[in-house]
């Protein structure tokens, strides 16, 4: 069995690919800050509820819960409205039509920073705790 595989870092990867693929956009963003007309552009927002519906889908079959005594708690299956966020559009053009504000840009890479730093901390931490069952320390 490939520990890979599992959902939990099915749903790492795809955020990490997520914020991999916003910081490419941000940073032609940032690359294009002097060229007119140049509209300034971010990718969607990562949708964490449709990437738990999808493991949750695929697995729903194999791993169904189980009560296998009385005094467990029965398995919930219905899902939390996602929260709808808002595309908003650039506070401020350029004379020349140029949309990118540098400092807005900065302050999305950064954001795009820490969640890598996060996403690959808990693929650490994950890895890190299934080495410890494995050793069965």
């Amino acid at each position: 069995m490939d520990i890979t595989n599992l959902p939990m870092f099915g749903a790492i990867k795809e955020r990490l690919n997520w914020v991999g693929q916003r910081q490419q956009v941000l940073s032609h963003n940032i690359a294009n800050a002097n060229t007119p007309k140049y509209k300034s552009r971010d990718i969607e927002e990562f949708d964490f509820q449709r990437v738990l519906r999808n493991h949750s889908s695929a697995t729903r079959e194999s791993n169904q819960l189980k009560r296998t005594h009385r005094m467990h708690l029965s398995g919930h299956n219905g899902s939390a409205a996602a929260n709808a966020s808002v595309k908003t559009k650039a506070y401020e053009t350029s004379p020349d039509g140029n949309s990118v504000v540098l400092e807005e840009q900065m302050v999305k890479m950064n954001e795009a920073a820490v969640q890598h730093s996060t996403m690959v901390g808990l693929y650490r931490k994950h890895l890190s705790m299934i080495k410890l069952v494995v050793r069965g320390r």
